[in-house]
């Protein structure tokens, strides 16, 4: 498996909404676990309909097991839901409540060994980088770190000093890049040429400005029928296999990638009719 981490510089750019896209598109077994200490985003949003069952502790309830576990592996399946219902991609749901973060400081070690013995990757959503909270942990056993942001100054800017924070945490191996969202504004903001050079990391893609469709992802909106043909659910697609590359792991179900925009409809969460 491998383990990819996405964050941001802050600034809210859409992060969660990015991983789940990615979780979707993601041909190969997938789990998006939500590790921003700053709470859950896709039970509430895109999976709101399973809020009307139990959904279990997920995050939470992982960091409570975590010191009757010991030093063996957490019983991470226990805690993850589906997210779709051939059971490919699952979630680990992050926090309800962002008070309960002081719980998360002890597990961020046994659940990253957990996740590099799993079988499948997995997709972390860390949040915004840069805070006490941040799950560290995670990133020095990532294989590589996505940093999502607009190309604009002031998340720019604010990319820069994290970049640098980040260069520090990460091993030697891991590969770093970034995933531009364009601004919905008439600010169109800096060309990913632009933004490489004053960073000094590789663009690995540019995602369209696409409010109906992102809604779908972040808040659950209801879906057109050719949504996953879209251009952002393409683009974010086209991500997935650069990150892949850039780990030396191509999926193994490239053709059925390649004809993904043949979908013809957003997969529904597992549960929804």
């Amino acid at each position: 498996m491998a383990l990819y981490c996405l964050l941001s510089p802050g600034g809210s750019p859409g992060v969660t909404t990015t991983a789940l896209g990615l979780a979707l598109t993601w041909t190969d077994r997938v789990l998006l676990a939500e590790c921003d200490p700053m709470g859950r985003r896709v039970l509430p949003g895109f999976m709101a309909d399973r809020l009307n069952g139990p959904v279990g502790p997920g995050l939470l309830g992982l960091a409570m097991t975590a010191p009757a576990v010991g030093h063996g592996p957490l019983p991470l399946e226990e805690y993850t839901l589906p997210i779709l219902d051939d059971g490919r991609v699952a979630l680990l749901h992050g926090l309800r409540d962002a008070r309960h973060a002081r719980h998360l400081a002890g597990l961020w070690s046994p659940l990253a060994e957990t996740l590099l013995a799993r079988e499948g990757d997995v997709l972390a959503d860390l949040g915004r980088m840069g805070g006490q909270d941040t799950p560290v942990e995670l990133l020095r056993h990532a294989d590589a770190v996505v940093m999502v942001l607009k190309p604009t100054l002031v998340h720019v800017d604010a990319a820069g000093a994290r970049l640098n924070a980040l260069k520090e945490v990460v091993s030697e191996q891991a590969q770093v890049g970034l995933c531009l969202i364009e601004d919905g504004g008439h600010n169109r903001g800096y060309g990913a040429g632009e933004v490489e050079r004053a960073l000094g990391v590789p663009v690995l893609t540019v995602l369209p400005w696409s409010s109906a469709d992102a809604s779908v992802l972040s808040d659950g909106a209801p879906s057109r029928r050719l949504f996953m043909a879209s251009l952002l659910m393409q683009s974010l697609g086209r991500l997935g296999r650069r990150m892949r590359k850039t780990v030396g792991r191509p999926s193994v179900s490239s053709i059925n990638e390649e004809c993904l925009v043949e979908a013809p409809a957003v997969p529904a969460p597992a549960g929804r009719s």
